[in-house]
Protein backbone atom coordinates (compact mmCIF):
# COMPACT_ATOMS: atom_id res chain seq x y z
CA UNK A 1 0.00 0.00 0.00
CA UNK A 2 1.09 3.53 -0.71
CA UNK A 3 1.79 5.89 2.20
CA UNK A 4 -1.08 8.10 1.12
CA UNK A 5 -3.47 5.14 1.34
CA UNK A 6 -2.11 4.13 4.74
CA UNK A 7 -2.50 7.64 6.13
CA UNK A 8 -6.01 8.04 4.70
CA UNK A 9 -7.11 4.67 6.12
CA UNK A 10 -5.64 5.46 9.54
CA UNK A 11 -7.27 8.88 9.79
CA UNK A 12 -10.61 7.47 8.63
CA UNK A 13 -10.42 4.87 11.40
CA UNK A 14 -9.78 7.58 13.98
CA UNK A 15 -12.74 9.62 12.72
CA UNK A 16 -15.05 6.60 12.98
CA UNK A 17 -14.23 6.33 16.69
CA UNK A 18 -14.22 10.07 17.36
CA UNK A 19 -15.31 9.98 21.01
CA UNK A 20 -12.68 7.43 22.04
CA UNK A 21 -10.05 9.23 19.97
CA UNK A 22 -10.93 12.56 21.58
CA UNK A 23 -10.56 11.13 25.09
CA UNK A 24 -7.19 9.62 24.21
CA UNK A 25 -6.00 12.88 22.65
CA UNK A 26 -7.16 14.67 25.81
CA UNK A 27 -4.87 12.48 27.88
CA UNK A 28 -1.90 13.31 25.65
CA UNK A 29 -2.89 16.98 25.70
CA UNK A 30 -2.85 17.08 29.49
CA UNK A 31 0.46 15.25 29.66
CA UNK A 32 2.12 17.51 27.08
CA UNK A 33 0.81 20.64 28.79
CA UNK A 34 2.13 19.41 32.13
CA UNK A 35 5.58 18.70 30.67
CA UNK A 36 5.88 22.05 28.88
CA UNK A 37 4.55 24.19 31.76
CA UNK A 38 6.61 22.40 34.39
CA UNK A 39 9.84 22.63 32.40
CA UNK A 40 9.09 26.25 31.44
CA UNK A 41 8.83 27.15 35.13
CA UNK A 42 12.28 25.69 35.71
CA UNK A 43 13.65 27.54 32.67
CA UNK A 44 12.04 30.76 33.92
CA UNK A 45 13.62 30.41 37.34
CA UNK A 46 17.00 29.71 35.76
CA UNK A 47 16.67 32.66 33.35
CA UNK A 48 15.62 35.00 36.14
CA UNK A 49 18.59 33.96 38.25
CA UNK A 50 20.98 34.40 35.33
CA UNK A 51 19.51 37.82 34.51
CA UNK A 52 20.04 39.02 38.07
CA UNK A 53 23.68 37.89 37.93
CA UNK A 54 24.53 39.06 34.42
CA UNK A 55 26.22 42.28 35.62
CA UNK A 56 28.34 40.57 38.26
CA UNK A 57 32.05 40.12 37.59
CA UNK A 58 32.56 36.35 37.69
CA UNK A 59 36.34 36.76 37.41
CA UNK A 60 36.52 38.34 40.85
CA UNK A 61 37.39 36.85 44.24
CA UNK A 62 36.66 38.87 47.38
CA UNK A 63 38.99 38.47 50.36
CA UNK A 64 37.30 39.74 53.50
CA UNK A 65 39.50 38.44 56.27
CA UNK A 66 42.97 37.03 57.10
CA UNK A 67 43.44 33.54 58.49
CA UNK A 68 42.02 33.13 62.03
CA UNK A 69 44.39 34.10 64.80
CA UNK A 70 44.28 30.65 66.43
CA UNK A 71 47.65 28.95 66.64
CA UNK A 72 48.42 26.97 63.52
CA UNK A 73 45.55 28.46 61.48
CA UNK A 74 47.87 30.54 59.29
CA UNK A 75 50.74 29.18 57.23
CA UNK A 76 54.26 30.41 58.03
CA UNK A 77 54.86 33.82 56.49
CA UNK A 78 51.14 34.38 55.90
CA UNK A 79 49.99 37.99 56.61
CA UNK A 80 47.66 38.22 59.59
CA UNK A 81 46.17 41.63 58.82
CA UNK A 82 44.29 43.21 55.93
CA UNK A 83 47.16 45.54 55.12
CA UNK A 84 49.61 46.17 52.29
CA UNK A 85 51.44 42.95 53.17
CA UNK A 86 48.25 41.00 52.47
CA UNK A 87 47.87 42.88 49.17
CA UNK A 88 51.41 41.92 48.16
CA UNK A 89 50.77 38.29 49.12
CA UNK A 90 47.56 38.11 47.07
CA UNK A 91 49.38 39.56 44.07
CA UNK A 92 51.84 36.66 44.30
CA UNK A 93 49.15 33.97 44.23
CA UNK A 94 49.06 32.20 40.82
CA UNK A 95 46.17 33.40 38.70
CA UNK A 96 45.91 36.91 40.17
CA UNK A 97 45.86 39.59 37.49
CA UNK A 98 45.03 42.57 39.73
CA UNK A 99 44.41 43.15 43.43
CA UNK A 100 42.28 46.11 44.55
CA UNK A 101 42.13 47.15 48.21
CA UNK A 102 38.75 48.36 49.49
CA UNK A 103 38.08 50.79 52.34
CA UNK A 104 34.58 51.76 53.44
CA UNK A 105 33.47 55.01 55.04
CA UNK A 106 30.02 55.35 56.64
CA UNK A 107 28.16 58.62 56.23
CA UNK A 108 24.88 60.17 57.17
CA UNK A 109 23.80 61.98 54.00
CA UNK A 110 20.98 64.39 53.26
CA UNK A 111 19.26 66.11 50.38
CA UNK A 112 16.86 68.78 51.50
CA UNK A 113 14.98 67.42 54.50
CA UNK A 114 15.56 63.74 53.67
CA UNK A 115 18.36 61.79 55.36
CA UNK A 116 19.88 58.40 54.66
CA UNK A 117 23.02 56.44 55.48
CA UNK A 118 25.62 55.61 52.84
CA UNK A 119 28.51 53.20 52.99
CA UNK A 120 31.03 54.71 50.56
CA UNK A 121 33.30 52.09 49.03
CA UNK A 122 36.78 53.31 48.15
CA UNK A 123 38.43 51.50 45.24
CA UNK A 124 41.54 52.32 43.22
CA UNK A 125 40.61 54.36 40.13
CA UNK A 126 42.01 51.68 37.80
CA UNK A 127 39.41 49.20 39.10
CA UNK A 128 36.36 51.01 37.70
CA UNK A 129 37.12 50.47 33.97
CA UNK A 130 37.40 46.72 34.66
CA UNK A 131 33.90 46.59 36.19
CA UNK A 132 32.08 47.21 32.89
CA UNK A 133 29.91 49.95 34.38
CA UNK A 134 27.32 51.58 32.12
CA UNK A 135 26.90 55.25 33.04
CA UNK A 136 23.69 57.22 32.61
CA UNK A 137 25.66 60.44 32.95
CA UNK A 138 28.98 61.73 34.26
CA UNK A 139 32.37 60.07 34.49
CA UNK A 140 34.20 57.43 36.50
CA UNK A 141 36.09 58.57 39.65
CA UNK A 142 39.53 59.99 38.95
CA UNK A 143 42.79 59.08 40.68
CA UNK A 144 43.36 61.08 43.90
CA UNK A 145 40.06 62.98 43.68
CA UNK A 146 37.20 62.57 46.16
CA UNK A 147 34.00 62.33 44.13
CA UNK A 148 31.14 59.84 44.30
CA UNK A 149 29.88 57.43 41.67
CA UNK A 150 26.32 56.34 42.49
CA UNK A 151 24.33 53.22 41.68
CA UNK A 152 21.27 53.51 39.49
CA UNK A 153 18.76 53.17 42.36
CA UNK A 154 20.47 55.30 45.03
CA UNK A 155 18.00 58.15 44.47
CA UNK A 156 15.14 55.86 45.55
CA UNK A 157 16.57 55.80 49.09
CA UNK A 158 15.35 59.34 49.77
CA UNK A 159 11.83 59.88 51.13
CA UNK A 160 9.97 63.02 52.04
CA UNK A 161 9.71 62.93 55.88
CA UNK A 162 6.41 64.83 55.77
CA UNK A 163 4.49 62.96 53.10
CA UNK A 164 6.37 59.65 53.28
CA UNK A 165 6.57 59.61 49.47
CA UNK A 166 9.72 59.09 47.39
CA UNK A 167 11.49 62.29 46.44
CA UNK A 168 12.43 63.31 42.91
CA UNK A 169 16.22 63.48 43.06
CA UNK A 170 18.64 64.77 40.45
CA UNK A 171 22.22 64.55 41.69
CA UNK A 172 23.38 66.77 38.83
CA UNK A 173 21.50 69.79 40.16
CA UNK A 174 20.90 69.10 43.86
CA UNK A 175 23.59 69.29 46.54
CA UNK A 176 24.35 66.19 48.56
CA UNK A 177 25.59 66.73 52.13
CA UNK A 178 27.26 64.17 54.36
CA UNK A 179 28.56 63.65 57.89
CA UNK A 180 31.08 60.95 58.73
CA UNK A 181 29.74 58.37 61.18
CA UNK A 182 30.93 55.38 63.12
CA UNK A 183 28.96 52.52 64.58
CA UNK A 184 28.07 52.70 68.26
CA UNK A 185 26.04 50.47 70.55
CA UNK A 186 22.76 51.78 69.20
CA UNK A 187 23.59 52.38 65.54
CA UNK A 188 25.54 55.00 63.58
CA UNK A 189 27.02 57.89 65.56
CA UNK A 190 28.30 61.10 63.89
CA UNK A 191 32.03 61.64 64.32
CA UNK A 192 32.73 64.96 66.07
CA UNK A 193 35.58 67.39 65.56
CA UNK A 194 39.15 66.83 66.61
CA UNK A 195 38.34 67.37 70.31
CA UNK A 196 38.83 70.43 72.40
CA UNK A 197 38.26 74.04 71.54
CA UNK A 198 40.32 77.19 71.92
CA UNK A 199 43.36 75.08 72.82
CA UNK A 200 41.72 73.56 75.93
CA UNK A 201 42.07 69.79 75.97
CA UNK A 202 39.10 69.26 78.32
CA UNK A 203 36.71 71.37 76.29
CA UNK A 204 33.78 69.52 74.67
CA UNK A 205 34.38 68.00 71.23
CA UNK A 206 33.41 70.03 68.25
CA UNK A 207 30.13 69.05 66.59
CA UNK A 208 30.19 66.82 63.54
CA UNK A 209 30.72 68.68 60.31
CA UNK A 210 28.47 68.58 57.26
CA UNK A 211 30.36 68.33 54.02
CA UNK A 212 29.26 68.83 50.45
CA UNK A 213 29.76 65.52 48.65
CA UNK A 214 30.63 65.94 44.95
CA UNK A 215 28.95 63.48 42.60
CA UNK A 216 30.79 62.59 39.40
CA UNK A 217 28.27 60.23 37.80
CA UNK A 218 25.50 57.65 38.13
CA UNK A 219 24.91 54.23 36.63
CA UNK A 220 22.28 53.65 33.98
CA UNK A 221 19.12 51.81 35.00
CA UNK A 222 18.91 48.29 33.62
CA UNK A 223 15.64 46.66 32.61
CA UNK A 224 12.51 47.36 34.64
CA UNK A 225 12.35 50.49 36.79
CA UNK A 226 11.88 48.35 39.93
CA UNK A 227 14.61 45.86 39.06
CA UNK A 228 17.55 46.18 41.45
CA UNK A 229 20.87 45.05 40.05
CA UNK A 230 24.05 44.07 41.91
CA UNK A 231 25.34 47.67 41.90
CA UNK A 232 22.02 49.54 42.19
CA UNK A 233 22.63 50.72 45.76
CA UNK A 234 26.41 51.12 45.54
CA UNK A 235 28.30 54.33 46.29
CA UNK A 236 31.93 54.43 45.15
CA UNK A 237 34.90 56.77 45.31
CA UNK A 238 38.56 56.62 44.41
CA UNK A 239 40.44 55.04 47.32
CA UNK A 240 43.27 57.58 47.55
CA UNK A 241 40.87 60.49 47.12
CA UNK A 242 38.59 59.15 49.87
CA UNK A 243 41.41 58.61 52.37
CA UNK A 244 42.92 62.04 51.65
CA UNK A 245 39.51 63.70 52.08
CA UNK A 246 38.79 61.85 55.35
CA UNK A 247 42.14 62.84 56.83
CA UNK A 248 41.36 66.45 56.00
CA UNK A 249 37.85 66.14 57.48
CA UNK A 250 39.19 64.52 60.69
CA UNK A 251 42.48 66.34 61.38
CA UNK A 252 44.53 64.71 64.11
CA UNK A 253 42.11 61.76 64.45
CA UNK A 254 42.56 58.16 63.42
CA UNK A 255 40.25 57.14 60.61
CA UNK A 256 37.49 54.63 61.46
CA UNK A 257 38.74 51.02 61.77
CA UNK A 258 42.38 52.15 61.81
CA UNK A 259 45.01 51.65 64.57
CA UNK A 260 44.72 54.42 67.15
CA UNK A 261 46.00 55.51 70.54
CA UNK A 262 43.85 55.69 73.63
CA UNK A 263 42.95 59.30 72.87
CA UNK A 264 41.94 58.54 69.25
CA UNK A 265 45.14 59.66 67.53
CA UNK A 266 46.62 57.69 64.60
CA UNK A 267 48.95 54.87 65.65
CA UNK A 268 51.72 54.22 63.14
CA UNK A 269 51.48 54.38 59.38
CA UNK A 270 49.94 50.97 58.76
CA UNK A 271 46.59 51.12 56.94
CA UNK A 272 43.94 48.43 57.40
CA UNK A 273 41.56 47.73 54.52
CA UNK A 274 38.08 46.24 54.77
CA UNK A 275 38.64 43.75 51.98
CA UNK A 276 40.50 43.00 48.76
CA UNK A 277 39.13 42.27 45.29
CA UNK A 278 41.28 39.86 43.27
CA UNK A 279 40.72 39.87 39.50
CA UNK A 280 41.50 36.63 37.63
CA UNK A 281 41.61 35.61 33.98
CA UNK A 282 38.25 33.82 33.81
CA UNK A 283 35.55 32.30 36.10
CA UNK A 284 37.38 28.96 36.19
CA UNK A 285 40.53 30.69 37.45
CA UNK A 286 38.42 32.49 40.07
CA UNK A 287 37.09 29.16 41.35
CA UNK A 288 40.59 27.71 41.51
CA UNK A 289 41.93 30.75 43.38
CA UNK A 290 39.01 30.68 45.81
CA UNK A 291 39.79 27.07 46.71
CA UNK A 292 43.50 27.88 47.08
CA UNK A 293 42.88 30.81 49.43
CA UNK A 294 40.44 28.83 51.57
CA UNK A 295 42.92 25.98 51.89
CA UNK A 296 45.39 28.55 53.27
CA UNK A 297 42.85 29.73 55.83
CA UNK A 298 42.14 33.08 54.14
CA UNK A 299 38.49 34.11 54.35
CA UNK A 300 37.24 34.61 50.79
CA UNK A 301 34.24 34.25 48.56
CA UNK A 302 33.47 34.55 44.83
CA UNK A 303 30.25 35.25 42.96
CA UNK A 304 31.01 32.43 40.53
CA UNK A 305 30.46 30.04 43.44
CA UNK A 306 26.88 31.25 43.85
CA UNK A 307 26.38 31.06 40.08
CA UNK A 308 27.43 27.42 40.02
CA UNK A 309 25.14 26.59 42.93
CA UNK A 310 22.26 28.48 41.31
CA UNK A 311 22.77 26.68 38.01
CA UNK A 312 22.84 23.30 39.74
CA UNK A 313 19.65 24.18 41.61
CA UNK A 314 17.95 25.32 38.40
CA UNK A 315 18.86 22.05 36.65
CA UNK A 316 17.47 20.07 39.58
CA UNK A 317 14.24 22.10 39.54
CA UNK A 318 13.85 21.53 35.80
CA UNK A 319 14.43 17.80 36.29
CA UNK A 320 11.84 17.59 39.08
CA UNK A 321 9.25 19.62 37.19
CA UNK A 322 9.93 17.71 33.97
CA UNK A 323 9.61 14.41 35.83
CA UNK A 324 6.19 15.40 37.16
CA UNK A 325 5.05 16.24 33.64
CA UNK A 326 6.57 13.04 32.23
CA UNK A 327 4.45 10.96 34.59
CA UNK A 328 1.33 12.60 33.14
CA UNK A 329 2.51 11.84 29.62
CA UNK A 330 3.30 8.25 30.59
CA UNK A 331 -0.28 7.81 31.80
CA UNK A 332 -1.43 9.21 28.45
CA UNK A 333 0.76 6.62 26.68
CA UNK A 334 -1.03 3.85 28.55
CA UNK A 335 -4.31 5.33 27.33
CA UNK A 336 -3.06 5.30 23.72
CA UNK A 337 -2.00 1.65 24.05
CA UNK A 338 -5.42 0.74 25.45
CA UNK A 339 -7.22 2.60 22.66
CA UNK A 340 -5.18 0.92 19.94
CA UNK A 341 -5.59 -2.51 21.50
CA UNK A 342 -9.36 -2.04 21.57
CA UNK A 343 -9.16 -0.94 17.94
CA UNK A 344 -7.43 -4.21 17.04
CA UNK A 345 -10.17 -6.26 18.72
CA UNK A 346 -12.92 -4.26 17.02
CA UNK A 347 -11.30 -4.48 13.58
CA UNK A 348 -10.26 -8.14 13.67
CA UNK A 349 -12.46 -9.07 10.70
CA UNK A 350 -11.26 -6.04 8.74
CA UNK A 351 -7.64 -7.04 9.38
CA UNK A 352 -8.37 -10.60 8.21
CA UNK A 353 -9.94 -9.35 4.97
CA UNK A 354 -6.90 -7.10 4.33
CA UNK A 355 -4.56 -10.05 4.77
CA UNK A 356 -6.62 -12.29 2.46
CA UNK A 357 -6.58 -9.54 -0.19
CA UNK A 358 -2.77 -9.50 -0.05
CA UNK A 359 -1.97 -6.64 2.32
CA UNK A 360 1.59 -6.93 3.59
CA UNK A 361 2.16 -7.45 7.29
CA UNK A 362 4.35 -4.35 7.34
CA UNK A 363 1.50 -2.25 5.93
CA UNK A 364 -0.85 -3.42 8.66
CA UNK A 365 1.73 -2.55 11.29
CA UNK A 366 2.34 0.87 9.71
CA UNK A 367 -1.39 1.60 9.67
CA UNK A 368 -1.74 1.12 13.43
CA UNK A 369 1.49 2.97 14.17
CA UNK A 370 0.29 5.92 12.07
CA UNK A 371 -2.93 6.00 14.08
CA UNK A 372 -1.14 6.01 17.43
CA UNK A 373 1.43 8.54 16.22
CA UNK A 374 -1.38 10.80 14.96
CA UNK A 375 -3.00 10.71 18.40
CA UNK A 376 0.31 11.68 20.02
CA UNK A 377 1.02 14.42 17.46
CA UNK A 378 -2.47 15.95 17.71
CA UNK A 379 -2.36 15.88 21.50
CA UNK A 380 1.13 17.43 21.43
CA UNK A 381 0.08 20.30 19.15
CA UNK A 382 -3.04 21.15 21.16
CA UNK A 383 -1.06 20.75 24.39
CA UNK A 384 1.55 23.19 23.08
CA UNK A 385 -1.10 25.80 22.28
CA UNK A 386 -2.66 25.34 25.71
CA UNK A 387 0.77 25.61 27.34
CA UNK A 388 1.43 28.93 25.61
CA UNK A 389 -1.86 30.25 26.96
CA UNK A 390 -1.12 29.00 30.50
CA UNK A 391 2.38 30.50 30.35
CA UNK A 392 1.00 33.87 29.26
CA UNK A 393 -1.50 33.85 32.13
CA UNK A 394 1.19 32.95 34.68
CA UNK A 395 3.49 35.73 33.45
CA UNK A 396 0.67 38.27 33.42
CA UNK A 397 -0.43 37.46 36.99
CA UNK A 398 2.22 35.90 39.23
CA UNK A 399 5.06 37.06 36.98
CA UNK A 400 3.86 40.67 37.12
CA UNK A 401 3.78 40.53 40.93
CA UNK A 402 7.33 39.14 41.02
CA UNK A 403 8.45 41.93 38.69
CA UNK A 404 7.08 44.52 41.11
CA UNK A 405 9.21 42.96 43.85
CA UNK A 406 12.35 43.33 41.76
CA UNK A 407 12.49 39.78 40.39
CA UNK A 408 12.15 38.77 36.78
CA UNK A 409 8.64 39.08 35.31
CA UNK A 410 9.05 35.98 33.09
CA UNK A 411 7.96 33.28 35.50
CA UNK A 412 7.38 30.79 32.67
CA UNK A 413 9.71 30.72 29.64
CA UNK A 414 8.83 28.39 26.76
CA UNK A 415 11.83 28.27 24.47
CA UNK A 416 11.74 26.98 20.85
CA UNK A 417 13.62 23.79 21.73
CA UNK A 418 10.99 23.03 24.38
CA UNK A 419 8.08 23.55 21.95
CA UNK A 420 9.56 21.36 19.22
CA UNK A 421 10.86 18.77 21.68
CA UNK A 422 7.50 18.42 23.47
CA UNK A 423 5.57 17.79 20.23
CA UNK A 424 8.16 15.31 18.97
CA UNK A 425 8.23 13.56 22.33
CA UNK A 426 4.44 13.28 22.43
CA UNK A 427 4.50 11.82 18.89
CA UNK A 428 7.22 9.36 19.87
CA UNK A 429 5.30 8.30 22.98
CA UNK A 430 2.21 7.71 20.85
CA UNK A 431 4.20 5.66 18.32
CA UNK A 432 5.79 3.51 21.01
CA UNK A 433 2.42 2.99 22.70
CA UNK A 434 1.08 1.58 19.42
CA UNK A 435 3.87 -0.95 18.94
CA UNK A 436 2.27 -3.79 20.92
CA UNK A 437 -1.21 -3.44 19.35
CA UNK A 438 0.40 -3.26 15.88
CA UNK A 439 2.35 -6.47 16.55
CA UNK A 440 -0.84 -8.19 17.67
CA UNK A 441 -2.62 -7.10 14.49
CA UNK A 442 0.21 -8.57 12.42
CA UNK A 443 0.00 -11.95 14.14
CA UNK A 444 -3.75 -12.47 13.65
CA UNK A 445 -4.64 -15.52 11.60
CA UNK A 446 -6.47 -14.39 8.40
CA UNK A 447 -9.04 -17.25 8.47
CA UNK A 448 -9.74 -16.89 12.18
CA UNK A 449 -10.04 -13.15 11.78
CA UNK A 450 -12.59 -13.48 8.94
CA UNK A 451 -14.72 -15.93 10.98
CA UNK A 452 -14.66 -13.53 13.94
CA UNK A 453 -18.03 -11.83 14.64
Amino acid sequence: MRWSDLIATSLASLRQRMFRTSLTVLGVLIGTTAVIVMVSLGVGLSSGFTAQMQNINLRQVTVYGPPPQEQGAASPGMPTKMNDAMKAYLESVPGAQAVWPVYRADMQVSIGSSEQFFSIEGLPADAFPEMDLDLAWGDLPQQGVFELLLGDMVDQNFWDPVTGMPMEIDFRTQSLFGTLTTWGDYGPVPIGGDGGGDGEPNAPAKPAKRHILPVTGQLKKTGDENNWGPYSGSVWSDLDGLIKWMKKALPGKALPNQPSTSDGRPLGKEFIYNEFRVLTKDPEAAEKMLNTLREQGIQAQAEVEWIRQGQATAVMIQAVFGGIGFISLLVAAIGIANTMMMSVYERTKEIGIMKVMGAALGDIRKMFLIESAAIGFLGGIIGLLLSLAVSAILNATLGAQMGMMGAGSQLSVIQPWLMVGAVLFATLIGTLAGMLPAQRAMKLSPLAAIRNE
